[in-house]
């Protein structure tokens, strides 16, 4: 009898011990279940606030974008940005109406949509000018800073033109420049706007030296005459004196001048035609005969 109460004894508390686990077992789940919503639910959250991140970047993007292209249009199409104002410096030669139509169009144009560096352009295109450059001045002006070339010559083609010391053919003569001194173009088929002044200006140059000595002070040289491509002929004020040399070799024609020049000066009023263009040799002609004399000059 004792074995079979201990039998039913231990096997009620075993139902004991399964009902226990089994009541562990749904709280554990019941726990599993109230913090899985939790879970999601935080989930949810974070991705709620970086759309709203995302979306509030987004918006102020936009902002940012509208205000200049709000400010853009502003700026493009307000009449308190229209050029009304344009001035000039540097110009002596030029006048401001002479400037004012090579440059075109400006008055009325927005200040920010008109073209700096094509305006730079299109004055340096004036044969007058150097170099130049255009700023704007706000709120409704530009200005443009030029140098202006300067006239070294007058140049005779069909007309008379004047030339600066870079070669360049800049307009017909002005009578404030009627001092300069004058080349004489034989060839009668060149044009002003074919014409190379690179040599000439080197025996402009070659002029300038010469009228510094003391032998050409009272009647300096100031016409000078192209004789084809090889030759020039410079002539006194007066006319009473010429000096004939190669564009070729200016520099030594110059050089036997100075080793003559004595014997010229004693006989300055005997002669019309000093000859330099020859290599080793001077010759001068005189004025009242057709006798030339030739000088040897030592070579080095």
């Amino acid at each position: 009898m004792s074995f079979a109460i201990a039998d039913q004894k231990s096997t009620s508390v075993g139902w004991e011990d399964l009902r226990s686990e089994r009541k562990k077992k749904i709280r554990r789940g019941g726990d599993l279940s109230k913090k899985a919503p939790s879970k999601v639910s935080g989930r949810d959250f974070s991705w709620t606030r970086i759309l709203f991140e995302l979306a509030s970047k987004l918006f102020l993007v936009g902002v940012v974008i509208y205000l200049f292209y709000a400010s853009y249009n502003f700026l493009m199409s307000d009449p308190r940005f229209q050029i009304t104002n344009i001035s000039f410096n540097g110009n002596h030669a030029l006048k401001e109406n002479e400037l004012l139509e090579w440059l075109g169009q400006v008055h009325g144009e927005n200040l920010f949509k008109y073209n700096l560096s094509k305006a730079s352009e299109r004055i340096v295109d004036h044969p007058w000018v150097l170099s130049a450059s255009v700023q704007r001045r706000f709120p409704q002006g530009i200005q443009v800073e030029l140098t202006e070339r300067i006239p070294y010559a007058r140049i005779k083609f069909k007309k008379v033109f004047l030339m600066d010391n870079f070669g360049v053919i800049l307009s017909e003569e002005k009578p404030e420049h009627h001092h300069l001194p004058l080349i004489v173009q034989s060839s009668k088929i060149v044009k002003p706007e074919n014409f190379s002044g690179e040599k000439v200006i080197q025996s402009l140059k070659t002029m300038h030296y010469f009228n510094k000595l003391s032998f050409f002070e009272k009647n300096p040289l100031e016409i000078a005459e192209l004789k084809g491509h090889s030759r020039i002929i410079f002539f006194t004020r007066n006319r009473e004196i010429r000096i004939q040399m190669s564009m070729e070799r200016l520099t030594d024609g110059f050089k036997k001048f100075m080793i003559v020049l004595d014997t010229l000066e004693d006989d300055a009023g005997k002669f019309h035609m000093i000859d330099l263009s020859f290599k080793d040799q001077v010759v001068v002609r005189d004025r009242i005969s057709s006798h030339s004399k030739s000088m040897k000059t030592p070579t080095n």
